[in-house]
């Protein structure tokens, strides 16, 4: 039994279900880029099974459609951030930061959200410092 396993290719073997689910996955998207034409039909039962899967809660927005509404809205808060700090005396910076920080978390912890901001703002962290 020991021999057949070493004796097998390594790569090609299958160390969790995800894997095969994840390569099923990559061939069907590059299938689906060499193809010129999308059916309606094909469009619209992906369009149920997203909403499906999602519950409903990306509210018809495409992925792209969510990072530019996530990045505008960064934007929106570096914006609102800088005019504010323009009225506050430069030593309260930091501390008025905080405040604005912990005010953020404590909203999204107050709608159920507590969780997915702080995975947020740890992957933040780890784009901040790659």
């Amino acid at each position: 039994m020991e021999k057949e396993l070493t004796d097998q290719d390594s790569p090609n073997r299958i160390r969790h279900d995800m894997e095969l689910l994840d390569e099923v996955i990559q061939k069907g998207f590059e299938t689906l880029s060499k193809m010129d034409v999308i059916s309606p039909v094909t469009a619209i039962k992906a369009m149920e099974m997203k909403h499906k899967l999602t519950n409903g809660s990306t509210g018809g927005y495409t992925h792209y459609g969510l990072e530019e509404i996530k990045l505008r809205e960064a934007a929106r808060e570096k914006a609102i951030t800088a005019a504010i700090l323009q009225f506050v005396p430069v030593e309260q910076h930091d501390a008025v930061i905080q405040r604005m920080e912990t005010v953020t978390r404590e909203y999204y912890e107050s709608i159920g959200l507590g969780e997915a901001y702080a995975q947020q703002v740890a992957r933040e962290a780890m784009e901040d410092h790659a």
